[in-house]
């Protein structure tokens, strides 16, 4: 780098800085982005990869409820679509139903599903009274339709800094078989 002063060359008071190409200023410049795209693509192999899990819910049963304030047991499937074991230390999700937001619930239980593998979690999950107004209104719409569903959450995984996003939705028929 030369440094000069640039009130020789246009009457101002700061000082310019000027690369001079030379071969070592060559080889910082390719030293710099080489340890940029090493960085860069470290960090990119952190990011989680979506289609590694798939989280699925198998049961919903009611548990302790004031007018306020009803509560569930909702089972989630998880499994792990990698060779690698997934360690799991906590979770939190949102569970819809038609549409409409109805639940949400934590966990902190932790779990390794295996390569290859799954395993069951257990979360108990909260909605207000306002989730279940939400809910019995829409039934009148429905009339013979399935309960459509969503759940969204992260898993927080105990080996990364990076949650695990997942996002699943299906339908329930609560029709009587004819």
């Amino acid at each position: 780098m030369k440094r000069h002063n640039r009130d020789q060359n246009r009457g101002g008071n700061g000082v310019c800085f000027h690369w001079v190409h030379g071969p070592a200023d060559i080889l910082l410049r390719l030293l710099i982005i080489l340890t940029m795209s090493l960085t860069l693509g470290a960090c990119a192999s952190l990011m989680p990869k979506s289609d590694q899990i798939k989280v699925t819910m198998i049961d919903v049963r009611p548990l302790e409820s004031t007018i306020m304030e009803q509560r569930f047991l909702v089972k989630l499937r998880v499994q792990n679509r990698s060779r690698q074991p997934l360690s799991i230390d906590g979770m939190s999700f949102d569970l819809e139903l038609n549409g409409k937001d109805f639940a949400s619930g934590v966990s902190n239980n932790a779990v390794t599903v295996p390569g290859f593998g799954e395993a069951v979690i257990e979360v108990k999950v909260s909605s207000s009274l306002f989730g279940i107004i939400r809910q019995v209104r829409s039934l009148d719409k429905m009339q013979q339709r399935p309960f459509q569903y969503r759940i969204s959450g992260t898993l927080s995984r105990t080996d990364s800094l990076f949650s695990l996003p997942f996002s699943e939705s299906g339908e329930i028929d609560l029709s009587l078989p004819q």
